[in-house]
């Protein structure tokens, strides 16, 4: 038996079937078995596993026996879930083993060949694994795992820890890796041990590959351990996770670099969930324990810098009430703190946004650009514009822009409330991370207006679509409804790119709801 499928299975009734039938349609020249584990569903998925057996005989499937009250129910409850994943592992008797979870489905027939073949023929590789498509059952999406940026079509490109803590996800549902280098008592040695415990263990035994090739699909749903947690919960989890990974691997950087990354993460959201005194004690324990007194003095200041921030943006109201004052006093406030445009002008987001717009002002001969919602001048540092006006409703935005290209000729900024708006047309009128925080329908409706009378020939908007609140000064609207209904007649969407770096809970600082809408004047 040259591979193992380790399928580990729970209330996974509406989603077994698919499962299993990815598993059916392998298509390989080798004998591989179907090692599946139920973890005591109270729905119909054993009897569908069993099924499945049943009606593929020329199938090697074992299905691990479980009661009440036997040794596996005792060890389960003392270890908890993860003795199914430790269970199942130490029944496969392939040389490989891939992973599978009854959620999730592999769409290539070819997906255990490939692997199999790379992993036979390079020797020093112990693992594999492919690229894969997200299905969000709640928003019916179906998407891929943003991880195109990695590969100049090569067919494939070694996986690093480097390349492991720049946040790249390799997607369990596609992992094959050689059996005998991972020691499975790991799995219960570890007090959270996750995906990324598993990589961990992998890339200290050897080489990994990614292959250029779609193969599965990772579901999320309510169902799911990950998708029931609140974001909170998984900002703790995150830290908690790579603390004991950092903490049994000291001499790899790449896990410190990560357990820094998402300890911070942790603690912007226990200020953002008013957590303050769990805020004050994590940053204590953490800047000790690491030794590091500029973390503590970093992380202390930010906090400063919000609590400042909330106290100075808030109002109270006639009646004694806290409200919102306005997104142009919040805006004004927060350029006044010495705080920035946020984290979408930043890193690889603004690097990102700068590659899409500077590619379509060469391609499309652009000559004059207006931009409504300059900011802090940050994301405009990455452009190449031949003529730019730059328009912010905060005074000291204006100022700061001001100061910082003062001596580029090719640029002018103005507030908002100039009489320059009266007359202002471009080839190419520019909203960057600007809609969701329009948070007055009136503010809104006005700035749409503008946007599309002061264009030429094109509107680039970069903004999420779809309605939601998220915070006071966060409002997502679903302005294509605002396009469609006042100016379909003279605007004529011609692409929508998705954004490279798709939001997600655990990173959103280096993540974004935002995507691209190009419009053009019909």
């Amino acid at each position: 038996m040259l591979l193992s499928i380790r399928l580990m299975s729970y209330n996974h009734g509406e989603f077994i079937d698919e499962a299993l039938e990815g598993v059916n349609n392998q298509n390989t020249n080798f004998k591989f078995e179907v090692v599946i584990g139920d973890d005591f569903s109270t729905d119909d998925t054993l009897r569908k596993i069993q099924a499945f057996q049943f009606t593929n005989p020329n199938l090697t499937v074992h299905i691990l026996e479980r009661k009440k009250g036997d040794d596996y129910d005792l060890m389960r409850q003392k270890t908890g879930r993860l003795y199914n994943f430790y269970d199942i592992i130490n029944h496969c008797q392939g040389k490989y083993i891939a992973l599978l979870d009854g959620d999730d489905y592999w769409t290539d027939p070819l997906k255990l060949q490939k692997q199999v073949d790379f992993l036979e023929l390079n020797l020093e590789y112990t693992f594999s694994f492919t690229r894969f498509e997200v299905k969000d059952d709640n928003k019916l999406t179906l998407i891929d795992d943003k991880n195109g940026h990695y590969f100049n079509d090569e067919a494939n490109i070694e996986f690093t820890f480097e390349k492991f803590a720049a946040g790249w996800y390799g997607g369990v549902p596609t992992l094959v890796f050689k059996a005998a280098v991972f020691d499975t008592n790991l799995i219960l040695k570890y007090t959270y041990f996750r995906d990324i415990y598993l990589f961990t263990e992998l890339l200290k035994s050897g080489k990994g590959v990614c292959l250029n090739v779609f193969s599965a699909v990772y579901r999320i749903h309510e169902g799911g351990v990950y998708s029931s947690a609140t974001i909170l919960e998984r900002a703790q989890t995150g830290s908690l996770c790579y603390k004991e990974l950092y903490e049994a691997n000291k001499d790899i950087l790449h896990l410190k670099l990560k357990y820094y990354n998402f300890h911070r993460y942790y603690i912007h959201e226990l200020i953002k969930h008013k957590k303050y005194a769990k805020t004050i004690y994590q940053v204590l324990v953490f800047g000790f324990k690491m030794k590091d007194l500029g973390f503590m003095n970093k992380e202390f200041k930010k906090f400063v810098r919000v609590l400042l921030s909330k106290v100075r943006i808030k109002a109270k109201t006639s009646n004694g009430d806290v409200a919102f004052p306005g997104s142009q006093a919040y805006w004004e406030q927060r350029y006044s703190n010495d705080m920035n445009s946020g984290s979408g002008s930043y890193g690889r987001l603004a690097q990102f946004k700068a590659e899409v717009l500077n590619d379509f002002v060469l391609n499309n001969v652009v000559q004059t650009v207006i931009e409504f919602g300059c900011g802090d001048g940050n994301q405009l540092s990455l452009a190449s514009y031949p003529s730019y006006k730059g328009l912010d409703v905060s005074l000291k935005a204006i100022e700061i822009c001001k100061s910082r290209f003062k001596n580029d000729l090719t640029k002018d900024f103005y507030h908002l409330g100039n009489e320059f708006l009266k007359t202002a047309k471009a080839d190419l009128v520019l909203s960057l991370d600007v809609l969701y925080h329009l948070v007055e329908d009136e503010v809104f409706e006005n700035y749409m207006d503008q946007l599309f009378k002061s264009s030429n020939k094109y509107v680039i908007i970069y903004s999420s679509n779809y309605d939601e609140v998220l915070t006071d000064h966060v409002k997502c609207r679903k302005f294509t409804d605002w396009i469609n209904k006042n100016v379909s007649k003279h605007w004529s969407l011609i692409d929508r790119l998705n954004n490279k770096y798709a939001f997600h809970e655990k990173d959103p600082e280096n993540t974004s709801m935002s995507d691209f809408y190009i419009y053009k004047k019909v």
